[in-house]
């Protein structure tokens, strides 16, 4: 499989590869294409892949004690994710990552992880980095929910997000905001 183009100018961001290193490390990666509603990962199950998100939208969430998704994040295309703790402690998942759209999904599994660190040393630092950019990226993307009213929030969702605005079912948004359908229905309605 040729890797897209996506993914090699991840690896070679950090300048820490070279041209042949960076096309051995994405030969280790596998392709998964889901349909809409299909999950990457279900919670319960232990997690052992990273995933690399080339085409599509993803949501990670987790349910309440009442049985309600409360979403942590989304993902788009270009970004890298796993559920962390699962895939580095090997404990079940917390999160659950459905695809919102149907998606091509690039991965890599534990073992071909390891194949690739023993064959090529300082792999390990480029998903050291991947790791800390997903972990910055999720931070910056939920600092906003913390400022405002919640049509301020909703403002800053859709002017910094107008492809997941567009494309991710409101209960998706209104859980990601912390508000019910509802509330964003009557925002939605008085504000465009």
């Amino acid at each position: 499989m040729e890797a897209p183009d996506a993914l090699k100018m991840q690896f070679r961001q950090g300048k820490m590869l070279t041209e042949k290193q960076v096309e051995e490390s994405c030969h280790h990666f596998s392709l998964e294409i889901l349909g809409k509603n299909q999950y990457f990962l279900e919670a319960g199950r232990r997690c052992s892949r990273i995933g690399f998100l080339e085409k599509g939208i993803l949501c990670t969430f987790v349910m309440d004690r009442e049985g309600h998704e409360i979403v942590k994040y989304f993902v788009e295309p270009g970004q890298f994710f796993t559920d962390i703790e699962s895939y580095e402690k090997d404990r079940p998942a917390r999160l659950n990552i459905i695809a919102l759209t149907e998606a091509r999904i690039l991965y890599i599994t534990r073992s071909q992880k390891h194949q690739l660190q023993q064959k090529i040393p300082q792999s390990n630092y480029v998903f050291k980095s991947f790791a800390a950019e997903a972990l910055n990226r999720m931070i910056q993307s939920q600092h906003f929910l913390h400022m405002g009213t919640a049509v301020d929030q909703y403002k800053h969702f859709i002017e910094h997000h107008p492809e997941l605005a567009q494309n991710v079912p409101l209960k998706y948004i209104a859980s990601y905001l912390g508000i019910t359908q509802s509330s964003l229905s009557r925002i939605r309605n008085q504000w465009l």
